[in-house]
C-alpha cells in the first residue's frame, strides 16, 4: 500500500505573503530535514524561487494554469517525475480552492490549509471579492494577515471567523511581528442582554472563549435553525449570515435545552433566557450550550442577517 504523501496548501490572494512564507518555512530546519519537497505552483508573484533556494531546501518547483490540471494522471505523473516526500501548493487567488478537493489522488493528503491576507487590501476585497474571500477561508486552519498598521483588526477577525468559526486568525506587522488584539466586549459577571445588532460579535466571541461564558445567565433573539433529533426537546436556535452572497447563507446558532421544535414556528423569532454551560463538543473543542429557562415569540431583527461589525 502506498504511503500517504503530505500536503501543504498555501491559499490567498497574489502578493498577500504566501511564496516568503512557503520559502521560510522550507530554509527552517525545524520543518525541513533534507526531505525532498514538490512545489506547485498556480501563480507567480514579486517573489520567486530561485535556483540557489530550490537546491539549498532540496525542492522542485512545477507551474501550473488552472486547479483543474491537478487531477489523478497529473498527480501520478508528478508522483513518477520528482519522488517528492510530501508536496507544497500555491494555490492562485483568483481560482477557486474547492476544486482542489474535486481531484488529486488517494496518496495525498492534506495536512495543513494556511491562507494569507495583506491587511492594505482586505477590507476592499471582503466588500468587493467576498466569493474568493470565502473561497479561500472556508477550508483553512490557519489565516495571517501580513502587512498590518491602523486597519480595524477586529473586522477582520470577525468577519473571516463568520465564514469559519474554527479558524485561527493571526495578525503580523509591517515587520513580521505578531500583534496581540485584546478587546474584552462582553462582561460575563453580569446578566447579559445580546442587542439584535450584537449577536454576531457575541457569537464569535462565546465560540473563541466559552469557558468565559460558563454559568452566565443571557438573553438573546433568535430562530429556529435545526432539530437534534436524538434529544428530546433540544434544537440549534439562532442566526444566518450572508458570509458569501444572498444565495450562500451559513448557520450561526448554538445547542439549547428545553426546546419543544413542535411548539415553535420555524420562521419565527424568539426570545430565549437561560444559562450557559461551556463543555467539549464532539470534536474535543470547548463550546457552549444554552439550557433554556424561558421562551416567548419575539419581532423579528431590523436586519434579520448577522454581521461581525
Amino acid at each position: 500500500m502506498a504511503r500517504m504523501k503530505p500536503v501543504y496548501v498555501f491559499s490567498g490572494f497574489l502578493d498577500a505573503g504566501k511564496t516568503t512564507a512557503i520559502k521560510e518555512s522550507l530554509l527552517d530546519p525545524g520543518f525541513n530535514q533534507g526531505e525532498t519537497t514538490l512545489i506547485i505552483a498556480f501563480e507567480q508573484g514579486d517573489e520567486e524561487y530561485d535556483e540557489d533556494f530550490l537546491f539549498n531546501s532540496n525542492s522542485y518547483i512545477v507551474y501550473l494554469d488552472d486547479i483543474r490540471e491537478l487531477d489523478e494522471k497529473k498527480v501520478k505523473e508528478l508522483d513518477d517525475d520528482y519522488f517528492p516526500d510530501r508536496i507544497i501548493l500555491e494555490l492562485n487567488g483568483m481560482q477557486d480552492d474547492n476544486l482542489l478537493f474535486e481531484n488529486g489522488s488517494a496518496n495525498w493528503l492534506v495536512v495543513d490549509y494556511l491562507t494569507f491576507f495583506d491587511a492594505r487590501t482586505l477590507k476592499n476585497q471582503m466588500l468587493n471579492m467576498r466569493q474568493f474571500v470565502f473561497n479561500h477561508v472556508i477550508n483553512s486552519a490557519i489565516c495571517y494577515i501580513n502587512r498590518c498598521s491602523d486597519q480595524d483588526l477586529m473586522y477582520f477577525r470577525n468577519n473571516l471567523k463568520g465564514i469559519n468559526r474554527n479558524l485561527m486568525v493571526a495578525f503580523l506587522d509591517e515587520d513580521s511581528k505578531i500583534i496581540k488584539i485584546e478587546q474584552q466586549m462582553f462582561d460575563t459577571s453580569k446578566p447579559l442582554d445580546i442587542k439584535d445588532d450584537d449577536y454576531g460579535l457575541w457569537y464569535i466571541d462565546a465560540i473563541d472563549n466559552a469557558d468565559k461564558y460558563d454559568g452566565c445567565e443571557i438573553t438573546l433573539k433568535v430562530k429556529w435553525l435545526e432539530t437534534i433529533k436524538e434529544y428530546e426537546n433540544v434544537c440549534i436556535m439562532g442566526r444566518e449570515a450572508m458570509v458569501c452572497c444572498s444565495n450562500d447563507l451559513q448557520k450561526i446558532g448554538l445547542t439549547c435545552t428545553n426546546v419543544d421544535p413542535d411548539s415553535i414556528e420555524k420562521d419565527k423569532f424568539y426570545l430565549l433566557k437561560g444559562k450557559l454551560e461551556a463543555l467539549d463538543d464532539e470534536n474535543g473543542d470547548r463550546t457552549v450550550i444554552l439550557r433554556t429557562e424561558s421562551i416567548e415569540e419575539a419581532q423579528a431583527p431590523e436586519d434579520e442577517y448577522v454581521n461581525f461589525n
